[in-house]
């Protein structure tokens, strides 16, 4: 498993600098594996553990964002001291007060009218399923041999029940239905990035589409990288899941080599590869 050297020189320079590292992950098909039904998604008690002694170290936090539901998360997580971020960026905690975007009464509202049309819509598709969110509506399709073939025409079904100021958006096998909102996972990242310290570095590791836009919403100033194949605006690319393990290990080695400790103005309590090829 080779790791990608420009990031690993990348952080070694920053650990000598003393500087503070803000570890954001995403959660399905980056940290749990993809399994063909969602409600089976777990987090590899290694991987845990991982990422449990690495926020334990001084200087690091972790934050986990996904589109799944918070209280799904935290069920799925249970990562002491790791931040949380549901919805695509529209919730955060772990960061001090816990944060939701203000829109989220009228978005609950509006995404429970959604999910009733979409459970019409999709009563004869054998194997889809409706996933209702506080402020949006996910359909999954993973179990469905005939979207699978070509998820098009449900796609274009589903853009029809969108009233205005919603949006489709797609994924690994699912289509979402979500508020045409400026918000994404790379916003709720930042969020937690002033809520740290303007000055502390960002680490973002995601496989997906979404956060595809939070790689470009974090920009270069953030180190990016892609899990698997597909186009990237990532800095570096990791394969697989034992990739992330090795990327997770090595960070918390050369946070550890560094001897680091935190400046008595940072310290806090413990809250509840390669380059990317250009196109």
């Amino acid at each position: 498993m080779s790791q990608p050297a420009g990031l690993i020189r990348a952080l070694r320079a920053s650990a000598a600098r003393g500087e503070e590292w803000l570890v954001a992950l995403d959660f399905d098909g980056t940290l749990a594996p993809l399994r063909r039904a969602r409600s089976a998604a777990r987090l590899p008690h290694t991987r845990r553990l991982l990422l449990q002694r690495l926020g334990r170290l001084p200087g690091v936090r972790v934050v986990i964002v996904s589109g799944r539901a918070l209280h799904d998360l935290r069920r799925r997580c249970r990562i002491l001291g790791a931040g949380l971020s549901g919805e695509h960026g529209m919730s955060l905690t772990g960061f001090g007060r816990a944060w939701s975007h203000p829109a989220t009464a009228r978005l609950r509202r509006e995404s429970a009218a959604l999910a009733a049309a979409a459970e019409r819509l999709t009563l004869p598709m054998s194997g889809v399923e409706i996933e209702r969110k506080r402020t949006s509506v996910a359909v999954h399709w993973r179990r469905s041999p005939t979207v699978r073939r070509d998820a098009e025409p449900l796609g274009r079904a589903l853009s029809g029940l969108l009233p205005r100021g919603w949006r489709l958006a797609g994924g690994k096998c699912v289509w979402e239905l979500r508020p045409d909102l400026a918000r994404g996972k790379g916003d709720a990242i930042l969020l937690a990035q002033r809520r740290l310290g303007p000055e502390a570095r960002v680490l973002f590791i995601g496989d997906d589409e979404t956060d595809e836009e939070g790689f470009r919403r974090l920009g270069r100033a953030a180190w990016t990288v892609r899990v698997g194949r597909g186009e990237t605006v990532a800095r570096w690319r990791v394969k697989g899941s034992p990739d992330v393990d090795a990327l997770l290990a090595a960070l918390r080695a050369v946070r550890a080599q560094a001897g680091l400790s935190p400046s008595p103005s940072r310290t806090r309590p413990r809250s509840s590869t390669r380059r990317a090829p250009q196109r």
